[in-house]
């Protein structure tokens, strides 16, 4: 998913006729270049789409991985099964960001900046508003009554860029779009060489200002939140056209599939040797951060697999179409809205462990197998009410602004 970005709705020509080509000196390339039309992708709505199912899934199991500590202990396969969908879930927002970059770094969209900006801040700026105060007043009150998130201050969250856990995208997205002119123009004229180095060393410091974080215990404030993301953000358009070997692509895979596996077993030794403090910065959650080593080998190696798995061919089957009507437009509401519901459920008892089906704690901390079950179960009863919430507002003049 690209916040606030759409993939144009058809394919279109990338022809531009040889005389301008051959008039353009080489200086000029990048000019021609601006004369297209912006290039749709057909990997675009599907890896909006599966990315907000695997978000939705992810925080799921939050709320039972960060709520009761001593899971890894107490109920050692609550935390286990939990940690393990966490960690394969935990490609999505690396591939929204390059998603955005692959789209709006486009050579060919060469409007003004003050365009520019007028079209980001109508389309991201009302959801940012309405949401931020949405969820910090019912943080406030109606969560904080129920004896969650007692210890939360909804201004420092504020000015740390997550007045709710998964607004922190939101802010880093619209921090990247207010850069965006200016990296428009270093992509015109920079080597692919130098572009290449540029993501390398802005994922390198991200990466190593991560591992201090988790060390220091200190995070960045709203105003700068999107910096360690800009790697990913100039990767999406590096690599947005990378053609892969059948090898190559099969390489991606089991890389995607080493890294699911780092991220549980570095994960669970993390914890069991620093302790279960939820979220990060933290030591024992070091490996979960966006920019962790792991996360960045598993984000580049999933949009890779995105880039040569969905093409030309996957776009004219039906459901493409399906995605591409229905849930693509719809995936920047569920985003937003599906913590309210996930907070609903578990408020009245229903979370991916089930425990509301026990009659004591004690059965709670027996290392049941109800967690396989309740983690496809809660995400669907997340997921599916907000899809058809989204879809309802998409469709109501002006509200629709609030999720789209």
């Amino acid at each position: 998913m690209s916040l606030g970005v759409k993939n144009p709705p058809s394919t279109v020509s990338r022809s531009v006729s040889r005389r301008a080509i051959a008039s353009a000196p080489a200086a000029s390339h990048a000019a021609s270049v601006s004369r297209e039309k912006p290039r749709y992708m057909p990997y675009g709505d599907v890896a909006r789409v599966l990315g907000t199912i695997a978000v939705v899934v992810g925080h799921v199991c939050d709320t039972v991985q960060y709520s009761m500590f001593g899971l890894s202990v107490h109920a050692p396969l609550h935390f286990n099964a939990c940690n393990f969908f966490n960690s394969a879930s935990r490609w999505a927002v690396p591939v929204y960001i390059m998603l955005s970059g692959a789209l709006l770094l486009d050579p060919a969209r060469s409007e003004p900046p003050t365009k520019f900006y007028s079209k980001r801040l109508a389309r991201l700026g009302v959801p940012i508003v309405v949401w931020t105060a949405f969820f910090m007043l019912f943080t406030q009150y109606y969560l904080k009554p129920h004896e969650m998130n007692k210890d939360v201050n909804i201004w420092r969250e504020l000015v740390l860029g997550k007045p709710y856990a998964h607004l922190h995208f939101i802010f880093r997205i619209a921090g990247l779009y207010a850069f965006t002119p200016m990296f428009r123009i270093f992509l015109q004229h920079a080597s692919k060489q130098i572009v290449t180095l540029t993501v390398v060393l802005c994922l390198g410091f991200a990466c190593a200002n991560s591992i201090s974080d988790g060390f220091m215990g200190t995070e960045e404030s709203a105003f700068i939140r999107f910096v360690p993301f800009i790697g990913f953000y100039l990767a999406g358009y590096l690599l947005r056209d990378k053609k892969l070997t059948k090898r190559a692509l099969i390489g991606c895979w089991c890389l995607a599939i080493s890294c699911v596996l780092l991220l549980t077993g570095g994960t669970t030794l993390l914890v069991q040797t620093f302790g279960e403090k939820p979220l990060y910065p933290s030591l024992g959650y070091l490996l979960y951060d966006f920019v962790s080593p792991v996360r960045i080998a598993l984000g580049i190696s999933v949009w890779l697999i995105f880039v040569n798995t969905f093409d030309a061919n996957w776009q004219a089957t039906r459901i493409s179409k399906f995605i591409s009507h229905w849930l693509g437009p719809a995936t920047l509401g569920i985003y937003l809205v599906h913590p309210l519901f996930r907070e609903l459920l578990f408020v009245n008892g229903w979370d991916a462990s089930l425990q509301n089906v026990y009659k004591n704690a004690a059965n709670f901390h027996s290392a049941n197998t109800l967690i396989l079950i309740g983690i496809p179960l809660i995400s669907a009863m997340v997921y599916v009410p907000s899809a058809i919430f989204t879809l309802i507002v998409l469709r109501i003049p002006y509200l629709n602004r609030i999720v789209s």
